[in-house]
């Protein structure tokens, strides 16, 4: 069984944990049928962002991030493709001045971990941009995330570059916690990511590797120390990847795949 194991890591005012597999592989074993020819309609990548360039291991990370998450408010940055993220969640973001960074080029957590950067979002050249587009180039948007689906929503506007971002900010429910999270992401200074998150608050940094070169990583990160719950939702991912590698000759056809694909994430898609 591949160990999913996080990390301790240096951090200023919370506790930070990677889980950085390099060119090790989350999931060892594959459903040969990704590499072959799929339906036109609810496919890997349609339903779970899964391909043949990134497979199940995204699944993983789905059901990871959404787990670790569980019970609060999720608000999501996905990385510079802001628009296309607004036309994939069919919904308008917030806008923040701050996006955090994790550059995915490197193999350790101090390097990987930029930390806050000034927030921007790509301006498309065909069609003919908008005069907002121009104008808010220069800020990230913050979008809520209301189940699985929209988190796979926001992967799949972020998919299709060397490296693929999104940003998890899961607060308590509530107008008033809502207001200063984004009142933390706006402003000249540069935010610190424990006063971002307050006391109740937990991040989790999704990156995913698209090109060779560059490498997956999940960073997770609060005031209080998840390292025991953590752990112990690591241990069950690896377990679902196990037992799913053990049922691989079970799986048919994609419809087969995609059944399987919830028991492996520990999600189902449109879950609230």
């Amino acid at each position: 069984m591949h160990p999913i194991r996080f990390s301790a890591a240096p951090s200023h005012g919370v506790h930070a944990f990677h889980y950085l597999p390099g060119d090790d592989l989350t999931v060892s074993r594959n459903w040969p049928g990704l590499f072959a020819e799929w339906p036109e309609e609810r496919t890997p990548f349609s339903e779970w962002a899964v391909s043949n360039n990134n497979t199940e291991e995204v699944a993983v990370y789905v059901g990871l991030v959404w787990r670790l998450t569980a019970g609060l408010a999720r608000y999501a940055i996905p990385a510079y493709y802001r628009d296309e993220a607004a036309r994939a969640l069919g919904r308008e973001p917030v806008l923040v001045d701050w996006e955090y960074e994790v550059d995915a080029e490197r193999l350790t957590a101090e390097s990987r971990d930029i930390g806050f950067v000034p927030g921007r979002s790509c301006v498309r050249i065909r069609p003919r941009p908008t005069d907002w587009e121009v104008a808010n180039a220069g800020r990230a948007g913050l979008f809520p995330l209301a189940t699985p689906r929209d988190l796979v929503s926001a992967l799949h506007a972020v998919h299709f570059d060397a490296s693929a971002e999104i940003t998890v900010f899961a607060v308590p429910p509530g107008a008033e916690r809502f207001e200063r999270l984004t009142a933390a992401l706006r402003g000249p200074v540069r935010p610190v990511l424990g006063d971002v998150l307050g006391d109740d608050g937990v991040f989790v940094d999704l990156t995913i590797g698209v090109d060779m070169g560059h490498y997956d990583s999940v960073v997770v990160a609060s005031r209080g120390d998840l390292f025991g719950p953590l752990t112990d939702l690591a241990e069950d991912c690896a377990q679902r990847v196990e037992s799913y590698e053990q049922r691989l000759d079970e799986l048919h056809g994609v419809p087969d795949f995609l059944r399987a694909m919830p028991e492996l994430a520990g999600v189902e898609l449109d879950a609230v």
